[in-house]
């Protein structure tokens, strides 16, 4: 696999927008069912965390045609090439990143406008999450139901990735009992949320490999090897946290609040890893089931 620059700024870029987008649309989900135990300024610090998500997101989004454009051509010229700009924005891109922006931005006015309206929110956070399951490889799959499983996968993504930044603002901001209570909610919501992205996640795999020799023979399923380790490493993690963490939190121990912001931190950068070896898999390796 030859990787020049422009390969690179396009996995990178692309690794940004999973990360702020999932996160956003996470978060609109976290502030939905946390609403009830969360105070008005607890609301608005997650809020604005989300609005520069959502800037951040838009942003990514709109560079992505010409980026791409410059990856395809193998220089920076490819930017203002009107047939490769075309090419993508028509291959899917520019449909996709149009529903992205429409539904964080549904999203961002429905919390601002708060309410009765606020339950638009998740509705936009959803379209928006779901758009990166309408484009690329899952997109071209043979099978059917592939848009629909991996729709099912990167919802529980951002259910997952959304909680991380609300929580850990939370552990600075609420004593040990209020926060022990937040986490115990969604690490019971939690529980049903992972086993659909691990089954989700698995079943796309196994369609876009086409045979599980392809997780050794092919630059794809090593590449997917590697996430899978991650995801491992997430769920160890995870599972620390929900059975001895919490259980201490809830208890009223500090020092345990103090772990989990550690653990947090890890949980973030071990989920970034992932998205980036994500988007290497979506913009460098073709599945094998594709060639």
């Amino acid at each position: 696999m030859n990787l020049g620059i422009w390969d690179g700024a396009a996995v990178l870029l692309k690794a940004v927008l999973y990360a702020a987008t999932l996160s956003a649309a996470g978060g609109v989900f976290f502030l939905a069912y946390s609403h009830s135990l969360l105070e008005p300024l607890d609301r608005l610090a997650i809020a604005r965390r989300l609005y520069i998500l959502v800037a951040v997101a838009i942003a990514a989004s709109a560079a992505r045609g010409p980026v791409t454009a410059a990856s395809m051509a193998l220089d920076a010229a490819g930017m203002l090439d009107r047939r490769l700009l075309a090419m993508v924005w028509h291959g899917g891109e520019g449909r996709a990143a149009v529903v992205r922006a429409g539904g964080l931005l549904l999203a961002s006015a429905a919390l601002a406008r708060g309410g009765r309206g606020r339950w638009l929110a998740p509705a936009g956070a959803a379209v928006a999450a779901t758009s990166f399951a309408w484009v690329g490889h899952v997109h071209a799959a043979a099978a059917t139901a592939t848009p629909l499983l991996m729709a099912v996968h990167v919802l529980a993504v951002a259910f997952w990735l959304g909680a991380l930044g609300p929580l850990a603002i939370l552990a600075r901001r609420r004593e040990p009992r209020e926060l022990g209570a937040l986490a115990e909610r969604f690490g019971r919501i939690a529980m049903a949320i992972v086993a659909a992205l691990l089954a989700a996640g698995a079943a796309v795999l196994w369609i876009l490999l086409g045979g599980i020799s392809e997780l050794w023979t092919s630059d794809y399923g090593r590449l997917a090897c590697v996430k899978i380790v991650f995801v491992a490493c997430l769920l160890t993690l995870a599972a620390w946290n929900k059975l001895r963490l919490v259980p201490r939190i809830v208890a009223g121990d500090s020092l345990a609040v103090r772990g989990l912001r550690r653990s947090i931190r890890a949980e973030i950068l071990v989920a970034g890893l992932i998205l980036l070896i994500t988007a290497a898999l979506t913009t460098l390796a073709g599945a094998p089931s594709m060639s």
